[in-house]
């Protein structure tokens, strides 16, 4: 018995070792590109005031109607360039912002670039690019962090890497916890720093205690984290105890006979404040051909998301017949779950608190790694010296 437990914590102990030198690096990569994007959009904005941030001359200052904010942008947009949506301020002293794609120098790919509109004056204040799909360095900061963090700046092949090294993550901070078990009455010890220690051993009990107090929320990250890089995969489980319709439905608008242009931003507003009784909008996305619809995002007062509301509206671009509708209190446990997963991940879901805790908690896989490396270069001096 004693030898077979031995055995295994051998075992542990090499997988444990190996994940750490190998999947712990790209863990630190992911953790402090983390930490930044619990702030992304305040460091966002503050980088880039003369684009992102406009003056208020009055508290009672009101928008100019969205048609004329968008005819504004389009008066510079390229001529190649293709309208996606429009995104809305999060608060006062804030620019609308147009999202538009245009074919990049490589024709078989496109770019996405931003055109910011003073929302009291309906004035450009600028424009940047938003996403080169194969330049990552092209960026702005915030999304060049943003792509490090859930692709390593790879794109597709990126996003299918960082999740398998989700996986193994998994099993990294899984095997921690078995080699930490203490034995019955020592738990105390298991879960200090031992006083006046050698600096070896201050290294281990370091090591030791960040992985154990921060276990929880990192098993979390990781578990989230994989889920949205595999939505599919972890919906498939999802539906297994509650239903998860497709959160972004393939829908049409019907072609009227008469050509009928279709209907303009104040009527898209005039259907969704019917349909959605307060909250702030946070997006409209535009039809990107005769039968597309229009695809309308209106945050709800109390949404955990502030970022991509949950609460949608999808109309028909000629007639504004709603297609589909999502909200909250239509949904199931498991749209509930996915609700709150990305909220939780971002730390956006309790606030100021949540971000502060997820942008400390990207510093762990940091502090792990390198008490864990430098353990494992105390144990070979060790050995070395007894052969």
């Amino acid at each position: 018995m004693a030898l077979t437990q031995q055995l295994l914590r051998k075992i542990w102990l090499k997988l444990h070792l190996y994940l750490g030198l190998f999947a712990g690096a790209i863990f630190v990569l992911i953790g402090l590109t983390g930490s930044f994007l619990a702030f992304d959009l305040p460091i966002d904005e503050w980088l880039n005031p003369e684009l992102m941030t406009v003056p208020i001359v009055s508290q009672n200052e009101t928008y100019r109607p969205l048609d004329e904010i968008v005819a504004a942008g389009m008066q510079v947009l390229p001529v190649n360039g293709k309208l996606l949506s429009l995104g809305f301020p999060r608060q006062q002293g804030l620019a609308f912002d147009l999202w538009f794609e245009q074919p990049s120098s490589n024709p078989e790919n496109m770019e996405r670039h931003q055109i910011f509109i003073n929302p009291y004056t309906a004035q450009v204040t600028g424009q940047r690019l938003l996403i080169d799909f194969e330049k990552i360095w092209r960026d702005p900061l915030k999304d060049f962090i943003l792509r490090l963090h859930y692709s390593l700046g790879l794109a597709s092949t990126g996003m299918t890497i960082v999740g398998f090294i989700g996986m193994g993550l998994l099993f990294l901070v899984l095997t921690g916890l078995i080699l930490w078990w203490p034995k019955t009455g020592k738990y105390k010890t298991a879960l200090t720093i031992k006083r006046n220690a050698s600096s070896e051993r201050f290294v281990f009990d370091l090591h030791k205690s960040v992985g154990v107090y921060g276990s929880i929320i990192l098993l979390f990250l990781i578990m989230s984290g994989v889920y949205l890089i595999f939505p599919d995969y972890g919906r498939l489980v999802v539906n297994m105890f509650s239903p998860v319709p497709d959160p972004w439905p393939q829908l049409q608008s019907t072609l009227p006979n008469d050509k009928t242009t279709p209907i303009n931003l104040a009527e898209v507003v005039i259907i969704t404040d019917e349909r959605f009784q307060g909250g702030d909008y946070r997006w409209i996305g535009f039809p990107q051909n005769e039968r597309d619809v229009y695809q309308v995002g209106k945050r709800e007062v109390n949404e955990v998301n502030q970022k991509m509301p949950y609460r949608c509206l999808w109309l028909d671009q000629y007639s504004g017949k709603i297609l589909n509708i999502r909200e909250s209190k239509t949904a199931s446990s498991g749209e509930v779950f996915e609700q709150w997963l990305y909220p939780l991940h971002t730390g956006e879901a309790f606030g100021i608190i949540g971000q502060s805790i997820i942008l400390v908690m990207g510093f762990v896989p940091l502090v792990l790694y390198t008490t864990g490396y430098i353990r494992w270069l105390q144990k070979r001096r060790v050995k070395n010296r007894l052969m």
